[in-house]
């Protein structure tokens, strides 16, 4: 099982090593195997400013839905329904659970062929925990979620449009060496300003371009406390997610963080310099 926290560390839960996050509408995170299709996994949270939010959201369910029942599942209790559709001549049955605490719903919705086990998605509610985003609690490393994924490609896309506006060169087709020079050229003369933004789009770049060169590299979504970002971590053959963040120390590796770190200490930005510091220290 995979572990999955929340963007807020809203909640968490445990999901099947099998299951993707894949894009959904804004609030919603959405899972499934896409090798070999089970159903589709959806859950959200809402908040409110009443503490009796959560107990209203089940009993409003319970009174809607005349076949809703209670159940418990690991450690929270759920109203439970369920609806079977036809769509394009087959038959499918969404599962519905809704659980909460105080000032937070918790919605989760499980969509599979009629008559299939809904075994999956109870394994995953079992595992499900609810925090106080008010007070996050999380320091982990975790498989890279949608939201880091989504950060990583808007700094290559980013990147990838101002190598070609201003060198009239195909970024994305380069070799390693090639890429870093055309960037080291932007910076060189000034087409590309040395500020926190360009830094950061460039460290994700530098981060794509080793996990793209180099085994046993991979991005991880670091969740710690209010601050939340994708990073890379070495593997070592010993640690196996979700991990504590101090339990990694030099493995894991902030491509940004180290970027903005060499500026500061040379006062320029060397490339070369620091993506071969990056392969030195963790041939």
């Amino acid at each position: 099982m995979k572990k999955y926290i929340s963007p807020g560390s809203w909640f968490s839960m445990q999901y099947p090593e099998a299951w993707h996050e894949f894009e959904d509408e804004a609030g919603s995170f959405l899972f499934y195997n896409p090798a070999s299709w089970t159903g589709n996994f959806r859950i959200s949270a809402v908040m409110d400013n009443s503490p009796d939010f959560a107990r209203n959201a089940l009993r409003d369910e319970l009174a809607q839905y005349s076949d809703a029942e209670l159940v418990t599942i690991g450690r929270h209790e759920f109203v439970y329904s369920r609806e079977t559709f036809q769509e394009g001549g087959a038959w499918y049955t969404s599962h519905f659970w809704v659980t909460g605490y105080k000032q937070m719903a918790v919605y989760v919705t499980f969509t599979c062929v009629k008559g299939e086990s809904v075994d999956e998605a109870r394994r995953v509610l079992e595992s499900l925990y609810l925090m106080n985003p008010m007070k996050p609690q999380c320091h982990e490393v975790i498989p890279v979620r949608l939201a880091e994924v989504v950060l990583i490609n808007e700094a290559y896309e980013q990147v990838q449009k101002e190598v070609k506006k201003e060198l009239k060169k195909d970024f994305s087709s380069v070799d390693t060496s090639t890429g870093l020079a055309n960037l080291q050229r932007l910076l060189d003369e000034g087409k590309m300003k040395k500020n926190p933004a360009t830094i950061e789009r460039i460290g994700r770049v530098l981060g794509c371009f080793l996990t793209d060169e180099m085994d046993g590299v991979e991005w991880v979504s670091v969740i710690d406390g209010r601050a939340e970002y994708p990073a890379l971590l070495f593997h070592d053959g010993k640690s196996k997610l979700p991990v504590a963040i101090d339990a990694l120390g030099t493995n894991l590796v902030n491509p940004v963080d180290a970027l903005s770190n060499h500026v500061a200490k040379v006062g320029a930005c060397d490339l070369k310099q620091v993506y071969e510091e990056f392969i030195q220290s963790h041939s």
